[in-house]
C-alpha cells in the first residue's frame, strides 16, 4: 500500500506533533499553501511560519510544496477550503493508493493503527475513512485543558471528516468525499452524536478502535491569538455569529465551563459538556 498525505500550511501551533506522528508512515507529503499568506476569508494567516516549521521537520525530503491562490477563491469560505483541498488531493494522489488528510491541529496517538484500518477499508471497498477525535476546547493557565465530554463525563468523540481518502476520490465539501465511507468507532462508545444516529447514506461502521487510538483535535485549544486567527480565516466562518461565539463562549469558558452544555456554535448536540482533560496542551505560539 502506497500512502501519501497532504498538509494545508496555515496553523503552525501543533505541526510537529501532527505531521511528526505519521511522517514515517507515508511516502510523500504535499504541502499546500496560499501564496498571499491569507486564509479562505481573506484574513492573514501564519503561512510563512507553518512552511518554515514543516521544512525543519522534513528530515527525509518527503515534502513537496505547492502554492496556489485560495483566499476568497470561491463565493464562500467553505467553498474556498474545498477548492484548496481538491487541488492538494489531486497532487498528493499521484502514484498513491490512499491519501491522508490530517489537519495540522489533529494528532494521532497511535498512527500505526492506520495501515490496519486502511487494509480493512480496502476489503470493504470504501472511498474514505473517518476516525474518532477527542476535542480539546480551551487551554487553562495551569497547563491543563478543557475537553468536550459526554453528559456523564465519559470520553466523547466526533467525526469532522475523513482523515484518509482513496487516491482519485472526489471531495464534495471540505474533506468529505463522495461515495461509501468507513466510520471507525471506538468499541463501547454509546454517547457520541454520530454513533447514536442512524447510519448516513454510504456509511459503514466498524468498532475497531480503543479510546487511546482516537485522534486529539486541538481545534479550539491554545492561545487567544491563535483562536482569533483561526475563527477569522477558517472555512466555517459565519461573520458576527463566529465572533460572538469567541467572545461569549470560548473566552469565559475557564470560569463557566461547568454550566456549558450543548454549546457547539452551529451543530446542536455535537458538544454535550466539558471536563478537565488528561491531555497536556503545549501551544508553542502562546510563548
Amino acid at each position: 500500500m502506497r500512502l501519501h498525505a497532504y498538509v494545508l500550511a496555515a496553523d503552525p501551533a501543533w505541526i510537529e506533533r501532527s505531521v511528526g506522528a505519521y511522517y514515517d508512515l507515508v511516502d510523500e507529503i504535499v504541502v499546500s499553501y496560499d501564496r498571499s499568506g491569507r486564509g479562505w476569508t481573506g484574513a492573514p494567516i501564519r503561512v510563512d511560519q507553518a512552511l518554515e516549521r514543516l521544512r525543519a521537520l522534513d528530515r527525509d525530503g518527503k515534502m513537496r510544496h505547492v502554492g496556489g491562490d485560495y483566499a476568497r477563491a470561491a463565493p464562500t469560505p467553505l467553498e474556498s477550503e474545498t477548492a484548496q483541498r481538491r487541488a492538494a488531493l489531486a497532487e498528493a494522489g499521484r502514484g498513491a493508493d490512499w491519501v491522508l488528510q490530517v489537519d495540522t491541529d489533529e494528532v494521532l496517538p497511535r498512527p500505526q493503527r492506520l495501515r490496519d484500518v486502511l487494509a480493512h477499508a480496502d476489503e470493504r471497498k470504501v472511498d474514505a475513512v473517518e476516525w474518532p477525535m477527542r476535542l480539546l476546547f480551551r487551554s487553562l493557565r495551569d497547563g491543563r485543558c478543557l475537553e468536550v465530554c459526554a453528559p456523564d463525563g465519559a470520553d466523547h468523540f466526533e467525526y469532522p471528516g475523513p482523515i484518509a481518502v482513496r487516491a482519485g476520490a472526489r471531495l464534495v465539501q471540505a474533506r468529505r468525499a463522495a461515495g461509501a465511507f468507513l466510520r471507525v468507532v471506538v468499541a463501547g462508545d454509546e454517547h457520541s452524536l454520530q454513533v447514536t444516529r442512524a447510519a448516513e447514506p454510504g456509511e459503514l461502521r466498524a468498532h475497531l478502535l480503543a479510546s487511546e487510538d482516537a485522534a486529539l483535535h486541538f481545534s479550539w485549544a491554545g492561545s487567544a491569538e491563535r483562536i482569533r486567527t483561526k475563527v477569522a480565516s477558517w472555512g466555517h466562518n459565519q461573520g458576527l455569529r463566529t465572533r460572538a461565539f469567541y467572545y461569549l463562549r470560548w473566552r469565559p469558558a475557564p470560569y463557566v465551563w461547568r454550566r456549558m452544555h450543548d454549546f457547539h456554535p452551529f451543530s446542536g448536540g455535537l458538544w454535550p459538556a466539558l471536563k478537565i482533560s488528561d491531555v497536556a496542551v503545549d501551544d508553542p505560539t502562546a510563548r
